[in-house]
């Protein structure tokens, strides 16, 4: 009996001796997991100008998450789950996050941002839409950006140009085309097209006064508003007032009450003439 019980005694000694833990950590009855839960991909900005940077987070839970970004152009960086963006041109670009975990789950969630430039060129501003031969004159190009460069052209005549102002004259008749390019400092440009006529004779384009109505006694400015050279301005009233000054300018004045007619003749130097006439009413 005592043999027996001593060769159990080393029989369990000899169990507990070579006895080993083994955790199966691959076992899933062992190890809790979480399912990837992808909730949004979120940009501070649904739209941005060229040069500006954009910040993009993908919101996400799960185990070891991998994040791969993309986008349709531009330039992108990221470091896990933010990113950040900056295009190279004005457009529409898809940027995009796929997130896997490491039981191989993946989903992917895009969005869209569009890009658009500062440069703004809302058109090209005219002092006249018709000029004579050899008269000078101006167009304003109505721009705003950064970093602009200006470029004009004409289809005939003669330009000059200084940034967002350019000077136009023409020798011969004839509709004439201008063009503006407009190129910013991202390289983004932008083209305006103007047409101007260029006539054989002189251009009245108005008869104006300063008022309408005086009292008697008082002076009214009447000015004729006439586009070439050599010109002679013949002035008239009906009934007689006073009329004071020369050239396109003058000065009318009455001591009575009534209602005048103030014309203007305008004549060149090849005997054309154009008349236009301004009603002035004079009360006591």
């Amino acid at each position: 009996m005592k043999k027996i019980i001593f060769a159990l005694i080393i029989l369990s000694i000899g169990f507990q001796g070579c006895y080993k833990e083994i955790v199966y950590e691959d076992n899933p009855f062992l190890v809790r997991t979480r399912t990837l839960d992808y909730q949004s991909l979120i940009m501070s900005n649904s739209s941005l100008f060229l040069g500006d940077t954009l910040k993009i987070e993908a919101k996400a839970s799960g185990d070891s998450l991998q994040y791969l970004w993309s986008s349709t152009g531009g330039i992108l960086t990221f470091s896990k789950g933010t990113a950040f963006f900056t295009a190279d041109s004005s457009k529409l670009y898809t940027i995009s996050c796929q997130i896997t975990d490491k039981y191989g789950n993946s989903m992917e969630k895009s969005s869209d941002v569009q890009v658009s430039t500062e440069l703004i060129f809302s058109g090209i501003e005219s002092m006249d839409v018709i000029i004579p031969v050899n008269h000078t004159t101006q167009f304003t190009a109505l721009v705003s950006g950064e970093g602009l460069t200006y470029n004009w052209s004409a289809s005939g005549g003669t330009m000059m140009f200084d940034n967002h102002i350019a000077l136009f004259y023409a020798q011969d008749t004839g509709i004439y085309k201008l063009n503006c390019v407009v190129t910013d400092k991202y390289g983004v440009s932008e083209t305006k097209v103007i047409s101007i006529e260029v006539a054989e004779s002189f251009i009245y384009k108005s008869l104006t006064a300063t008022q309408l109505q005086i009292d008697a006694g008082q002076y009214t400015e009447i000015t004729a508003d006439v586009l070439g050279a050599d010109l002679t301005y013949t002035w008239k009233s009906n009934p007689p007032g006073s009329i004071v000054g020369e050239g396109n300018i003058v000065l009318f004045t009455i001591c009575h009450a009534d209602t005048f007619e103030v014309s203007c003749q305008v004549t060149d130097r090849f005997g054309n003439s154009e008349t236009k006439s301004v009603l002035i009413k004079v009360v006591l």
